[in-house]
């Protein structure tokens, strides 16, 4: 029966609209929440007509479908606990219409809230701000009803809709809503749909309104002794008058965690901090500010700074900006667990529930830090576990009940903006009642009489009973023996992802193939599953863990600063031990072994790029000071790089040697791929050769090389710091050689005066930061140190530089895997530098150097224009 639908569904939306292989259901089986759901298939529909068909098909056969946007949500609302169709609209992401005169604007679902505004600004905003912004989409805010910081003044998603379009169980199209300010017709069929959570139809089209751009905003953070101080300033505050567009605040546990994790220098008499924002016409706001400090001071403020500058409010706004991801980084291995933590109560209320919060805290051993909106009575209450220890979950059980006590208590409610999802279904009834839940059965029943839209939500049917039915994370708990570790420090990194998808900002292959599969958290899931047994080895699975360059951008935009390099390199490691090393790699691992490169070259044709006459001046390691290490790409790929550090070096008056035939491949593609035997004969193999020679230092104009060196050597040939399961027994070698890369020696030459520049570089050139030495090692000012010390260079930046530079596609072992994919990530950065005006891109790294020439030979051929790719080395030769 599932493959009759799903042929259908390809006829529908197309076959690669279509996906319904284990590896791809299961990269959509988690998010924020403790819950799991593998669906049957995936859809990604483009249009509502997609939508309207695959919902006949759908009701005809009784098939669950769950709508899904980014998959943001922290409470199960996007899973499929019954299996079925998740039906991704992420792709329906246009925005159709903005009208600033009329004040709205039309987009589909799969818009970006962050994006919406980007389209908006300078001269309007669209007010609702959760703090997914970059990630989530218009539909999935609208479907749990999201808000966010400014809802104390703006409200929450429903405040802002003015109408929809919605796809019902049946298949039948819905258009709800009007463009007017206001309309008494009928039922308001709108704010029905709003906060459903999918359960009564699929959003397709959503009309909101916008406001124009404030004059003026200020922003000021305010320190107190206590909460109650805090508390009564707010009250007086939000009651006398002063309309607050931002009011957020940090209790002592919060504020502890930031200073213990982000080093903030927090005098120790701060119990509480408040974080305001005021914003409107300039002397309106002014007033308010004086009116606030007047407050303040009244209850016995420590510390208020005010500023207008939004990179000062950065300043100043610190710690409540970083919270989350401190939080996630107090103890590795343990995350951010959210049951029931958006409950929001009444704004006089906010000091007696964070005092219970801390009190079911300390009543169950557990660090529960509460910060979040207190303008609008709505509390984050988070704990941290290790997702591995039942004691923990069994204590996380019954902080969860105190929770729904202390809020429902206080006259609260369950979740004040992220839904009921899984998580909270359980509960809904003790805040609804008998009738509200009947009522909510009925409309249910009236739209969707086959139960169809996302089962298991809102405790619209008994799918899920318990806070932890459909749980992640059974197997550690119920059969810890049976999962296969990937050794401590990488399972803690697995542990500390909390699927939160933001890595989706920053991932380059996401970027092209839109695939959860070959995301970041997709990969972290399956490997999470892979060590569980949920999936065991195959093809399909190491063709998502090999489609990843492991350019680490995914942990620049990770609020938990998740490792997944080396997650990748983990289950890469457990494919290839159990025979799914793809066969493109092979060859390059016999020509390893047999000629100590994996390029197939011989070593003699190291030296055919090496200058003229380097065998008369060459000198003995032993005597010099600086073994230059070339690298093979370098080596063997590139006509330019070799003879361009041999000059600058021979300019300056280096004392250096070179291996010539003798150097030996440093093993960094072996560590890609997860050869583990190949990469350990490549480390004993120079180990021992450079103890033998007596090296002083490296200098390398690798940045692979130069990360094996400088991180991968030191700490594997150290047993005690290994990150996978086994370490080979007959390796006992230690390597504390100091490296250096090139970009770094050069810049040290330059500021000693040794190297001179006799001309000048008149272009325009635009930095590349490759992965391995920018991300991977913090290495960003040197290459552009010594590009600013050459005479008449113009250097510009890319919008997405240093941390958030984007990826080449050169590295990880994707040139090699899917040369297509790499050549589009290259063309990509390409494009982005010639719409800049640059006439030369330099890099620092030959795989990077070497993959941007393909995508600027094709790029180029298609625009008719020429860019040039240099490595750092040969501009710095070339002004000499």
């Amino acid at each position: 029966m599932i493959v009759d639908y799903i042929e259908k569904l390809k006829e529908i939306v197309g076959a690669e609209n279509v996906r319904d292989d284990l590896v791809e259901r299961q990269a959509y089986s988690r998010d924020m929440s403790v819950h799991v759901g593998v669906p049957d298939v995936i859809v990604f529909a483009n249009t509502t007509e997609q939508v309207s068909k695959v919902m006949t098909l759908a009701n005809e056969q009784q098939i669950p479908v769950i709508p899904r946007g980014s998959g943001s949500s922290v409470t199960g609302a996007v899973l499929a606990p019954t299996g079925g169709i998740v039906l991704d609209v992420s792709r329906m992401n246009r925005i159709k219409e903005i009208n600033r005169e009329e004040r709205y604007a039309l987009v589909e679902p799969g818009v970006i809230l962050n994006n919406l505004n980007a389209a908006l600004d300078p001269t309007h905003f669209y007010p609702p701000d959760p703090s997914s912004g970059p990630l989530a989409s218009i539909g999935g805010t609208v479907s749990t009803n999201a808000s966010g910081e400014r809802a104390v003044k703006y409200g929450g998603t429903k405040d802002w809709v003015m109408g929809l379009e919605v796809v019902l169980a049946d298949g039948r199209v819905l258009k709800t809503g009007t463009i007017v300010p206001k309309s008494s017709s009928g039922f308001d069929l709108t704010h029905l749909f709003i906060g459903s959570e999918g359960t009564l139809g699929v959003v397709t089209e959503v009309t909101v309104k916008i406001l124009p751009t404030p004059e003026y905003t200020a922003f000021s953070q305010i320190r107190f002794t206590n909460l109650e101080d805090a508390g009564n300033a707010v009250t007086e505050i939000l009651t006398g008058g002063i309309l607050l567009s931002k009011c957020e605040v940090l209790d002592s546990v919060s504020l502890d965690v930031v200073k213990e994790v982000m080093g903030l220098d927090i005098p120790e008499e701060v119990g509480c901090m408040l974080f305001i924002q005021v914003d409107g016409h300039k002397a309106a706001v002014q007033d308010q500010m004086k009116q606030i400090d007047e407050i303040a001071e009244r209850h016995n403020t420590l510390d208020l700074q005010w500023t207008d500058d939004p990179q000062e409010m950065t300043t100043i706004w610190e710690a409540r900006g970083g919270l989350v991801a401190a939080l996630s980084k107090v103890v590795r291995g343990e995350r951010l667990i959210p049951l029931v933590e958006d409950f929001g109560v009444p704004i006089t209320r906010i000091p007696d529930v964070i005092k219970e919060v801390q009190r079911i805290g300390e009543k169950h051993g557990f660090r529960i830090a509460s910060f979040g909106h207190v303008g609008d009575g709505n509390i984050h209450a988070v704990l941290l576990l290790d997702a591995r220890k039942k004691e923990h979950w069994d204590k996380a059980r019954e902080i969860a009940k105190d929770f729904i006590d202390v809020t429902l208590k206080l006259d609260g409610t369950l979740t004040a903006e992220h839904g009921t999802g899984m998580a909270k279904s359980p509960f809904i009834g003790r805040e609804m009642g008998e009738v509200g839940i009947e009522v909510m059965r009925a409309v249910k029943k009236a739209l969707d009489p086959n139960n169809i839209l996302n089962p298991g939500k809102m405790g619209l049917d008994d799918t899920v009973k318990d806070i932890y039915d459909y749980f992640a994370f059974t197997d550690f708990l119920e059969r810890p023996d049976e999962v296969k570790s990937y050794g401590t420090p990488i399972d803690n990194e697995v542990m500390a992802c909390i699927q939160c998808g933001f890595c989706r900002l920053g991932c380059p292959i996401f970027a092209e193939t839109a695939l959860e599969s070959r995301n970041a958290r997709g990969h972290v899931i399956l490997a999470h599953n892979l060590m569980t047994g949920a999936i065991e080895p195959s093809e399909e699975l190491a063709a998502s863990f090999y489609q990843c360059t492991t350019c680490l951008n995914c942990k620049a935009t990770c609020p938990a600063g998740v490792v997944v390099s080396d997650i990748v390199e983990g289950a890469r490691r457990r494919l290839v031990e159990e025979g799914y090393l793809p066969d493109v790699f092979t060859p390059m691992l016999e020509s390893l072994k047999a000629q100590g490169n994996p390029l197939g070259e011989p070593p003699a044709s190291r030296t055919e790029v090496y200058p003229a006459g380097f065998e008369t001046k060459a000198v003995s390691p032993e005597q010099a000071d600086v073994l230059l290490y070339l690298g093979c790409v370098g080596s063997y790929q590139d006509l330019y790089i070799v003879p361009s550090m041999m000059e600058l070096m021979d300019k300056a008056g280096v004392n250096y040697a070179i291996l010539g035939d003798k150097e030996h491949c440093c093993g960094y593609m072996a560590y890609l791929i997860g050869s583990d035997d190949a990469f350990e004969d490549c480390l004993e193999k120079n180990s021992a050769m450079f103890s033998k020679m007596g090296v002083k230092q490296i200098v390398t104009t690798c940045a692979g090389c130069y990360k094996t060196f400088a991180e991968l050597y030191p700490k594997h040939s150290d047993p005690s710091t290994w990150p996978f399961d086994r370490l080979r027994t007959s390796l006992r070698t230690s390597f504390d050689v100091p490296v250096l890369h090139a970009v770094q020696f050069m810049e040290q030459l330059i500021s000693e005066g040794k190297v001179q520049f006799t001309g000048g570089f008149p272009r325009k050139v635009i930095y590349h930061d490759p992965c391995d030495i920018g991300r991977h090692l913090g290495i960003y000012e040197p290459p552009r140190n010594v590009l600013k010390s050459i005479p008449d260079l113009e250097l510009v930046e890319f919008p997405q530089n240093r941390l958030l530079a984007k990826c080449c596609g050169g590295g990880g072992g994707m040139k090699a895997y899917d040369n297509d994919l790499s050549l589009k990530l290259a063309e990509n950065r390409v494009a982005q530098a010639m719409d800049l005006g640059a006439e030369v891109i330099v890099s620092a790294c030959p795989s990077c150097k070497s993959n941007l020439k393909l995508g600027a030979a094709k790029v180029g051929k298609e625009r008719r224009q020429r860019i040039q790719v240099m490595d750092i080395t040969e501009v710095v030769a070339a002004a000499l």
